[in-house]
Parts: C-alpha cells; structure tokens; sequence
C-alpha cells in the first residue's frame, strides 16, 4: 500500500476484479500506516505483534490473530505498539466485487453497508465463533493468494462474501438512523489541502474555514481525529515526503528540506529524526 498519500490513488486489482491483498511489516521504530483513505473496503487481519488503529474517531488495539474492517471513506491509520516487529495481511475490494444496484445482495446488503446504514463492528476480535470465522477465512484467502492457488480469483471472491456475511451477522439486522458525521468529510478537504500544499506557508486559519470551523475548536476536532495537531500533521506529511525523496533521489539533504517545505536544517533532522528514529543521512544510506 502507498502510505505516502492520504485519498489513495492506487487503482486495486483492476475494473473487471477489484481486488488486491498486501503483505506489511514494520519494525517497532517505523511508522506502519498513515492516516488515509480508499473507495474501497478492506478487511485487515494482524498475523504478527501488536498495534493501535484508529478509524474514524474509533481507537482500539490488535494483537496477533485479530482483524479489523474498514468501511469505504472511513479515515484510518495505525502504529505499532510494544517493542516487537508487526506484521499483516490486507485486502482491498471494490463493492462493485458483489454486483451491482440490479443484483439483491448488492442492494441489499452491501449498499446499505458502505453508505453505513448497517451497524457492523470494526474490531473483530476472537471472543466469538463469527469473528474467529472471519480470521479463518482470511488466512484462507491469503494462502490462496500469496501461494497463486488455481482459482483463486474465484476463491478469494467466494470468501469475501462469506467474511461480509459473517460481519453484518455480528452487527446484527440493526439499521443506524443518525446521519454520517459531516465533519469528517470536511476534515477530508483539510487532508487533501495539507497534502497538496504540504511545501507552502499553511495557517491555521485557513485550514479552520476549509473545515467550517473556529480555530479552537478545529484544532481539538483535528487532534481527535489524527491524533496530532494540525502543524505535526503538517510536518509528518513534509517529512513522508523528504523521505520519498531520500529514497529516489541524490538531492542535497538542505535541497530537500527546503523543498517539503522546511526552511531550517536543524528543525528538519529533528523531525525527521523523531519520525524515522534517524538521520535523513542514516535513512539514506540504509535504503540505497
């Protein structure tokens, strides 16, 4: 996955199969997901260690052996937590895997779950015999995947139905009536502006009047969400992107800085220091 970018761009799987799987692993020191956010859905199962997520405005833990939904649009990032390497398996799907609006299980039970009108947990733990099911099926469909099992575009498409089943099961038949939190999709703007701009001079101010909001209580909101103030998110995002560069390029470490947006050297190798635990010299060397 692309964690460098916040509305993924990255086409998944391709029109006809919208579905990709990912393998991930991140040592204790290194960021493992940025907050971001796809069209798509995506189950998520932790084969390795232990990390915090956040979806949306929802925080809750993973160890190994759990999984977690995503919905379409909903926010989500995460850090490893502990001393220990973490590892996990992702797919990606379009809705439109399921049909679509002329079909009745896409009008009846998958477009009712991405426009949020079923309740369905986002943590899927072992508690239950439903939720240890979900995990099941998931390893099975990434064996079948990372082993290029025959078939296996149809086995994985069998199994998502079975994993979406067994989630709006544990969700129950329930329907949420309160409207979707607009908030989040004008703090979706804020990210794309912050992304988009990420090397000019950005105030506060104007990133409140994208969100409709006062300046006090858009930082509080912006915090809640990212877990950061709007200038640390401004700085991770120049960071990520310093550290694109690093990787792809032989720029002058001060060239970079100066282009994501830093205007001193020393403010810059703190930064960067306190997000990839080194030197932008050290990082460098160790991925050329």
């Amino acid at each position: 996955m692309n964690k460098a970018t916040l509305k993924e761009n990255r086409v998944h799987g391709e029109p006809v199969y919208p579905v990709s799987t990912y393998r991930f692993s991140c040592g204790p020191e290194e960021p493992l997901m940025d907050l971001h956010w796809h069209d798509e859905l995506e189950f998520l199962l932790l084969v390795e260690g232990a990390a915090a997520f956040r979806v949306d405005t929802t925080d809750f833990e993973l160890r190994a052996g759990e999984a977690m939904f995503v919905n379409s649009g909903e926010l989500h990032s995460g850090r490893v937590l502990g001393d220990e390497p973490v590892t996990f398996l992702a797919v990606v799907f379009g809705a439109d895997l399921f049909g679509d609006v002329r079909e009745k299980v896409y009008d009846r039970y998958i477009f009712p779950l991405v426009q949020r009108n079923y309740v369905v947990p986002t943590k899927i733990g072992r508690e239950t015999a439903a939720e240890r099911d979900i995990a099941r099926l998931l390893r099975e469909l990434f064996e079948a995947n990372e082993s290029e099992a025959p078939m296996r575009e149809l086995t994985t498409k069998g199994l998502l139905h079975l994993c979406v089943s067994k989630l709006l099961a544990l969700g129950g038949e329930h329907r949420r009536d309160e409207p979707a939190d607009g908030r989040i999709e004008r703090l979706k703007t804020v990210i794309e502006y912050i992304e988009a701009r990420c090397e000019e001079t950005i105030a506060l101010r104007d990133l409140a009047g994208l969100a409709g909001m006062s300046e006090s209580y858009f930082c509080r909101f912006f915090k809640k969400i990212t877990a950061k103030t709007p200038v640390e998110y401004v700085n991770s995002v120049r960071i990520q992107r310093a550290a694109e560069l690093l990787r792809r390029t032989d720029r002058k470490i001060m060239t970079i800085a100066l282009e994501v947006g830093f205007s001193n050297l020393n403010h810059f190798n703190g930064e960067f220091k306190r997000r990839f635990g080194c030197t932008p010299s050290d990082y460098r060397k160790a991925r050329t």
